[in-house]
């Protein structure tokens, strides 16, 4: 009975988090189309991603059972909850709930940086991520990691900042969680929607449409998933012209098929350039 209440707990969250974002998402690209995928790209992609999320979950619900239970303290107790208690106006409260987040945040994408690139530059970690790069059609639903990139994510991001960072911040409004979960997605989209200036802070779909394009002019940019900071600080920024929409995918790799392909396709070949 408790399994099968967790099991419900999980699909309420799912619901409540990813639904709204995939249904906005999904009406964006059909009003709004900035290229033109099948319905069974989509549908197929829907199906890989609730098989990440589901795998994902439960590494990482074992992970941080396995964490709390070393009871390891991080080096660093840094405290937020100031920058949304130094005004009691409504605006500017909620104004410095953001600017923690947001702070916290810079720090996660940090090391996310770091790592997408070593996806690139490693052999190892390439055929991986090469699952994701080969997508020939790229929207919303149907640009998704391969499993074992969350996994790796937990040495090399989860760890990592848990062992330097104790962040502690006041309540985080909801709309900007949703925000951030919404532009995760948003960035992999192939609707003519885009972010406008706000590209300079937050990566939106030309921006991260470059990353995986098949010119080569754009290898090795935008490497920034939440954030573009580190990209502009670290010289790998590239923001295309208005109409530079370039054609993704990879020359040497097909985009998976079925779900077998999307699950084992990665342990089974050999190294890819």
């Amino acid at each position: 009975m408790e399994n099968l209440l967790q099991l419900l707990d999980f699909m309420e969250e799912y619901t409540d988090r990813i639904l709204p974002v995939a249904f906005l998402l999904l009406a964006a690209e059909i009003i709004f189309p900035k290229s033109r995928y099948t319905y069974v790209s989509r549908l197929r992609g829907a199906i890989f991603c609730v098989t990440n999320i589901l795998i994902t979950k439960a590494s990482l619900t074992l992970f941080y059972w396995f964490w709390a239970g070393i009871g390891i303290k991080p080096l660093f107790a840094i405290d937020l909850t100031f920058l949304s208690k130094f005004s009691n106006a409504w605006p500017l409260h909620l104004l410095g709930a953001i600017a923690a987040s947001f702070l916290v945040l810079q720090v996660s994408e940090f090391f996310y940086y770091w790592f997408h690139r070593l996806q690139h530059s490693n052999s190892f970690f390439w055929r991986f991520h090469a699952e994701h790069h080969s997508l020939e059609e790229m929207s919303a639903f149907n640009s998704n990691h391969h499993f074992s990139e969350e996994i790796f994510r937990i040495p090399f991001l989860i760890i990592p900042v848990s062992l330097l960072f104790d962040f502690k911040q006041d309540y985080v409004p909801w709309i900007w969680v949703f925000f951030v979960r919404w532009q995760g997605y948003f960035e992999h989209s192939s609707t003519r929607l885009n972010l406008g200036w706000v590209r300079y802070v937050f990566p939106d779909n030309r921006f991260h449409r470059i990353h995986h394009s098949v010119e080569r002019q754009h290898f090795n940019k935008n490497f920034g998933s939440g954030s573009a900071i580190w990209d502009i600080l670290f010289g790998t920024a590239y923001y295309p012209k208005a109409a530079e929409w370039p054609d993704v995918g990879l020359p040497n790799i097909r985009e998976p098929q079925n779900l077998t392909e999307f699950l084992v396709r990665p342990f089974r070949r050999g190294r890819h350039s």
